[in-house]
């Protein structure tokens, strides 16, 4: 199996990023979410979404994305940056992973991890030596994953979109140089 190569993303990788972004999705959360949700998602709407993340990276605390991959394939990508909810910023959170998504083919094979190291280091060296994460009470799979790289349960939401009531739960470092 050939190696997996991690580099910072760039705004050619937006289309690559977007697609793996849906497929993902639909990969993680089929029966987790309602189906009419994962039917609106759009390659070309989260394709726009990333290019404009992507274009905008130049900040010292902006969104700076990491993609894994595989035989030039995009596997995998995670996108880290100052923290944007003030209440996580207020407990100490000032980093954030704002997302992390792996292909299921790729899963279980260190890809996730590595991603979570480069993210570390990035936001340690900005300096945020701490972050915090949202993800789907529901997605069990990524929740032990976090709980394994030494992560805590810090906080508990609701998210409305549309007629679905999404509960999430924050997991947290105040220490990020253990996964660095």
């Amino acid at each position: 199996m050939p190696t997996v190569d991690y580099r910072t993303a760039t705004a050619e990788d937006a289309s690559a990023i977007g697609a793996l972004h849906v497929t993902s999705w639909h990969e993680t959360y089929a029966g987790l979410l309602p189906q009419e949700m994962l039917d609106g998602l759009s390659v070309e709407s989260r394709t726009a979404m990333w290019t404009t993340v992507l274009h905008a990276t130049a900040s010292l605390n902006g969104t700076r994305v990491y993609v894994a991959e595989r035989a030039d394939e995009i596997v995998g990508f995670g996108a880290c940056g100052g923290q944007r909810d003030d209440g996580m910023r207020e407990r100490g959170f000032i980093g954030e992973i704002g997302a992390i998504y792996i292909l299921r083919s790729q899963q279980g094979a260190g890809v996730g991890r590595s991603l979570m190291g480069l993210m570390a280091r990035d936001l340690v060296a900005r300096p945020m030596p701490s972050a915090s994460l949202w993800v789907l009470r529901e997605n069990e799979r990524a929740r032990r994953f976090y709980e394994g790289l030494g992560g805590t349960v810090i906080a508990e939401k609701e998210v409305t979109e549309g007629d679905t009531i999404l509960r999430e739960v924050a997991y947290g470092w105040l220490d990020l140089s253990h996964l660095v």
